[in-house]
């Protein structure tokens, strides 16, 4: 299909990843270098997160999560609306 619009949404083996988890990486991205998990929604949008490869887990915490290159590559996107 030629002129069919390319999606932007990142799809894990779940599905999109969903405004919960989009909110969940500005979050993140508003943390800093490393962001704690504090709120249950946090824990819920994780798994899709990762999934997609847009966080990844600093040190040995469980706790703590940092928005990977690729995270902050898709934020970028989506602030332009590609």
């Amino acid at each position: 299909m030629d002129g069919a619009p390319l999606s932007t949404k990142p799809w894990t083996a779940g599905g999109p990843i969903g405004p919960r988890c989009l909110a969940f990486l500005r979050r993140v991205r508003a943390g800093g270098g490393a962001y704690k998990l504090v709120r249950n929604a946090d824990r819920e949008a994780l798994d899709r997160a990762l999934a997609a490869g847009f966080v990844a887990w600093v040190g040995c915490s469980r706790d703590d999560v940092r928005l990977t290159a690729r995270g902050a590559e898709y934020l970028h996107r989506l602030a332009r609306v590609e």
